[in-house]
C-alpha cells in the first residue's frame, strides 16, 4: 500500500509498465501463453536502467492472454530476472474482459506506485495510458518515460490501431524522455524530446572478424525468417541470376515461405549455396562464427521497417561477422561507415555490395574497432541512460 512504501535509496523508485515475462512466470500458468520473444533483450535493458538510476525497479504487468478457455487469474507476484514483477488480476468474462482488465490494471498501478515515482511505459498501449491517467486523476505526479520497443501499432489495422493511436495521442506530449529501439521511430516523437536509441547490445568479448586464409571462399550467411518483410526474395533473385560472385559461398538458415525455392537453388548451385533450415542454438553459433559476413536485406518498402529494427545485425556482429545490409530501419545510422550498404534494393546493388565484401574481406578497414560502437555495449548504454534519466 502507498502508506507502507519504504524508500530504500535516495533516488525515486521506478515502475515499468510492461507486458514482458519470462519462464519463471510461465511455470505458474496452465493455459500456455505465447512465449515473450523479447524477454532476453528486456532483461538486459531493465538491468541497465536499474544500474543507470541506482533505483529500486518494479515491473507492473497485465496477465498475458492464454490459449483456450479463459479462467480467472489472481493478482500474482513473480520475478523477472530477479526484478520484482506484479501481475494484475484478470477476468474470465469474455464480453467485458478487456474493459475489466484495464480497470484491474489501473488499480494495481495506483496501489503499487507512489507520488513522484517514475513510470516507464512499454510502447503506446491503452492499458498503460489509462493506468497512468488514473494516477494523475487521483492527484499523483509521475514522470512518464516511453520505452519504444517497436511501433507496430502504427501499422496495425482495425480496432487495435485505433486504440493504440488514441493511446499515443493522449500521452505523446506528457512523455518526458524516450528509449527508442530503432532510429526510424525518432520521427514519431515530439520535437526536442530527450531520447536515446538502443537497437541492440554489443558483447565486449565478441570474437574478432575472421580473415580468410589463402584462396578459401568468402562465406556469407543469412539467418532469420524467410519472408517478404526481411527481403528474402531479393537474395533468392540474386542467387538465381548471373551476378553471383564466384568467390562467395552462401549459407541460409531459418524457415518460412521460400523453403522449396531455396532447395531448388541449392541443387543448381553446385555447392555454392547451402540451406541449413532451423539449427540448434549452438550449431547456429558455430556456423555463424565460421562465416565472414552476415546479410540483412530487410526492405525499406515494407512498413515494418518504419517501426522495428533488424536485430540480426547485432547478432551477426556479436558472432564476429561484418554486415552487408540495406539502409532500412536506420541500420546505416547505427553502424555508420562500418557496414557495407546496398545503394538500392536491386540485384545489381546486392551484387555490387557482395563484390565489395569479397574484395575487402582481407582488409581491416571494415573492422568494428575502426568505428565508435562503445555506446552500444552494456556500459555504454548504462552511461547514456544515466544521462537521459537526469533530463527531467
Amino acid at each position: 500500500m502507498e502508506e507502507n512504501f519504504v524508500h530504500e535509496n535516495p533516488q525515486p523508485s521506478i515502475f515499468i509498465l510492461t507486458g514482458a515475462f519470462d519462464d519463471t512466470y510461465l511455470e505458474t500458468r496452465q493455459d500456455d501463453p505465447v512465449v515473450c520473444t523479447s524477454a532476453g533483450k528486456r532483461m538486459i535493458l531493465y538491468r541497465a536502467i536499474q544500474e543507470a538510476t541506482d533505483s529500486k525497479i518494479t515491473l507492473l504487468s497485465p496477465h498475458p492472454k492464454g490459449r483456450g478457455t479463459p479462467y480467472p487469474l489472481p493478482e500474482t507476484e513473480s520475478y523477472f530476472s530477479g526484478i520484482r514483477q506484479v501481475f494484475a488480476k484478470a477476468s474470465p468474462r469474455r464480453k467485458i474482459r478487456f474493459l475489466l482488465n484495464i480497470i484491474h490494471y489501473a488499480h494495481l498501478v495506483y496501489r503499487q506506485t507512489h507520488d513522484g515515482a517514475i513510470m516507464i511505459m512499454d510502447n503506446y498501449e491503452i492499458i498503460y495510458v489509462v493506468a497512468h491517467g488514473y494516477c494523475r486523476f487521483r492527484g499523483r505526479k509521475n514522470p512518464l518515460v516511453l520505452e519504444y520497443e517497436d511501433g507496430k501499432h502504427a501499422i496495425d489495422k482495425g480496432f487495435w490501431r485505433l486504440l493504440s493511436g488514441l493511446a499515443e495521442f493522449l500521452v505523446k506530449h506528457q512523455v518526458k524522455a524516450a528509449i527508442v529501439a530503432t532510429p526510424s521511430l525518432l520521427k514519431r516523437l515530439p520535437h526536442n524530446l530527450p531520447s536515446e536509441v538502443v537497437p541492440g547490445m554489443l558483447n565486449p568479448d565478441r570474437p574478432l572478424p575472421q580473415i580468410p586464409k589463402g584462396n578459401e571462399p568468402i562465406r556469407i550467411i543469412y539467418s532469420g525468417s524467410l519472408d517478404y518483410e526481411r527481403g528474402v526474395p531479393l537474395l533468392l533473385d540474386y542467387l538465381e541470376s548471373n551476378e553471383v560472385h564466384p568467390n562467395a559461398e552462401f549459407h541460409i538458415t531459418g524457415q518460412g515461405h521460400f523453403t522449396n525455392r531455396i532447395y531448388e537453388i541449392c541443387e543448381k548451385s553446385k555447392g555454392q549455396v547451402t540451406f541449413h533450415g532451423i539449427l540448434p542454438r549452438e550449431d547456429l553459433s558455430r556456423l555463424q562464427r565460421s562465416c565472414h559476413f552476415g546479410l540483412n536485406l530487410q526492405s525499406a518498402k515494407n512498413p515494418i521497417s518504419e517501426v522495428t529494427y533488424p536485430s540480426k545485425t547485432f547478432d551477426y556482429v556479436n558472432m564476429g561477422l561484418r554486415v552487408i545490409s540495406t539502409r532500412a530501419a536506420g541500420v546505416d545510422v547505427v553502424f555508420g561507415e562500418w557496414g557495407i550498404y546496398l545503394a538500392s534494393e536491386s540485384i545489381e546493388s546486392l551484387a555490387k555490395a557482395i563484390s565489395s565484401a569479397v574484395t575487402n574481406a582481407r582488409s581491416t578497414d571494415l573492422d568494428l574497432g575502426q568505428y565508435d560502437m562503445k555506446k552500444y555495449t552494456y556500459h555504454g548504454i548504462v552511461g547514456r541512460l544515466e544521462h537521459l534519466m537526469r533530463c527531467f
